[in-house]
């Protein structure tokens, strides 16, 4: 029988850091160990949230405006799917989550941090992720990753917002560092070495 205790787990990094492909390996590997598990991104996740992903992605706005729907966003997905699934015994991993706004609204476009942390602790109702997985990689690194974009933020940016990530997890003790520099395969190999004391996997 698989061993496993019902968790919330959140993937962070800048642009280009892998963390979305590492975390749709992770609800792969879960869901072939036969482990109840959802994912869910940031913004996005539900009806209203993608909509509201659109509108950041294509629309100009300001600092602020953004921070409301980037909320907005997070509020809808943590009532409507986050706090379901963790009642019926789901493992929930999300790609992005609160440091990723600290880290961009705040260390790189400027948004005081504390305003920042009210606004979410208010739409997460104070769940907190029993586990970060923050993966780290030099910008020099994440920019060649996203050469094909169309879109993507400047490296001077990019810089403020890795600082500030490296700040915020510095002092926590939910949070695991990962080099995202490492193959693919390596980096998931030491994220499920991370797991293997809390899943038998």
């Amino acid at each position: 029988m698989i061993s496993y205790i019902i968790m919330l787990i959140a993937f962070e990094g800048i642009d280009g850091s892998g963390k979305t492909t590492q975390a749709k390996k992770l609800y792969r590997y879960l869901v072939a160990k036969g482990i109840p598990v959802s994912l869910y991104r940031e913004p996005g996740g539900t009806k209203l949230g993608e909509k509201l992903r659109e509108i950041i992605i294509t629309e100009e706005m300001d600092e602020r405006t953004e921070l409301f729907l980037f909320e907005a966003s997070r509020s809808r997905l943590i009532t409507e799917k986050v706090i379901k699934d963790l009642k019926k015994g789901k493992t929930v991993i999300l790609d992005r989550f609160t440091l990723s706004t600290l880290a961009y609204q705040g260390y790189g476009k400027g948004i005081d941090l504390e305003v920042i942390n009210e606004f979410n602790r208010f739409a997460t109702w104070g769940i907190e992720p029993n586990l970060i997985v923050f993966i780290d990689v030099p910008v020099e690194v994440a920019i060649k990753r996203l050469k094909n974009r169309t879109r993507f933020e400047s490296k001077e940016f990019l810089e403020r917002v890795r600082r500030g990530f490296l700040e915020i997890v510095k002092d926590k003790r939910n949070v695991v560092i990962i080099d995202g520099a490492k193959e693919e395969n390596t980096v998931f190999e030491e994220i499920l070495k991370t797991l293997s004391g809390i899943f038998s996997i």
